[in-house]
């Protein structure tokens, strides 16, 4: 069995890391004994903060609809009454010179297979992929 507490405290120490690794799982069908998540955040990257302060959770499409970016990157759709919210976004981001316009086509997403309806996030607790 593998010591995970060990391989969090190395990874830790040899990459310099300030908040503590977390592990992400994608699968088809909600993981049995974990929590979904409940309320609302503005990212998706905001999973990965919660998940480091120690939560076990998973989450569905619908829970990463606030960051149009986050979508995308993950392939789950914005629904048809918030469609226009990624181009919005990068708009605003190429204003702000984050992002060049002719780099949209190169940011990883659409060619990423379709998400699954669930992502498993954890931060010691051992685990493996639903699918």
């Amino acid at each position: 069995m593998l010591d995970y507490r060990s391989i969090e405290q190395r990874l830790s120490s040899e990459l310099g890391l300030t908040r503590r690794p977390i592990a992400i799982a994608f699968g088809d069908t909600p993981p049995a004994g974990v929590a979904k998540f409940e309320g609302s955040v503005p990212s998706g990257c905001s999973f990965w903060r919660l998940a480091s302060e120690g939560r076990t959770f998973f989450t569905v499409p619908s829970d990463r609809y606030n960051c149009p970016i986050g979508s995308y990157t993950h392939n789950m759709p914005l629904p048809a009454e918030r469609s226009n919210e990624l181009e919005e976004t990068l708009g605003f981001m190429a204003n702000l010179g984050y992002v060049r316009m002719d780099e949209v086509p190169g940011i990883p997403g659409s060619r990423r297979r379709p998400a699954s309806s669930c992502m498993r996030r954890s931060a010691t607790r051992r685990w493996t992929p639903t699918s």
